[in-house]
């Protein structure tokens, strides 16, 4: 594992989604921060192989559309997933920040091959019009989906994949990263980079045509 600090994790890029982020998000909703679980920026990031089962549930994105979780959003494509809820002054905003950095760095392959999605861990506050404003926060184009739901349907995604708390203000920071048609997933705890993320993106890509990227 690579000790690194998180502020050296993200681009310029992505600490200037950051601090637009914390501006527009107001005072954080914590009156201190050990009171969130990852809450604070880990000294750490690590990743490893994880077993996930994705439940077939119906799920709102950001447009207010019924979807279907995992097949309308995911598909056949490659998805790196996040949790996340609007009224978070903490972690989420910088979670936001490295997939706004993240979008750009995987350009056209976004929605055609790749697919980013956020849920939200708080649907019962996170309905669409929230979500809406929030991706637009984000710049998020075509591709990055936004998720809530009734939150039985939410609690029921989040339990699969291993990124459920009975309490949504710990949720984890962490990504997953997975290819569901070959069953290969990827969790990456704490701050990955945009470059961590991409980088198990384009080996996940490759590994479907039958060759091994470059490193």
């Amino acid at each position: 594992m690579m000790r690194r600090d998180w502020r050296s994790a993200v681009s310029a890029r992505t600490l200037a989604a950051l601090a637009l982020a914390a501006a527009l998000a107001g005072p954080p909703p914590f009156a201190r921060a050990e009171d969130a679980k990852g809450s604070g920026p880990p000294k750490e990031v690590s990743s490893g192989s994880v077993t996930v089962r994705l439940h077939d549930v119906p799920l709102l994105d950001q447009e207010g559309r019924k979807v279907r979780f995992p097949g309308d959003v995911i598909g056949g494509r490659i998805v790196v997933i996040d949790t996340f809820f609007t009224t978070c002054g903490l972690i989420c905003p910088i979670l936001g920040a490295i997939f706004s950095d993240l979008q750009e760095q995987l350009g056209d392959r976004l929605d055609r091959e790749v697919r980013l999605l956020s849920i939200s861990v708080d649907p019962l506050t996170d309905i669409p019009p929230r979500l809406k404003k929030y991706a637009a926060q984000w710049e998020a184009r075509p591709g990055w989906i936004f998720l809530t739901g009734e939150k039985k349907a939410v609690d029921r995604a989040l339990e699969g994949l291993g990124m459920y708390s009975p309490d949504f203000e710990d949720h984890p920071s962490a990504f997953l990263v997975g290819d569901a048609r070959e069953g290969k997933w990827t969790r990456f705890y704490g701050f990955a980079t945009p470059e961590q993320l991409k980088s198990r993106v384009e080996e996940l890509l490759a590994e479907r045509r039958g060759r091994v990227p470059a490193r």
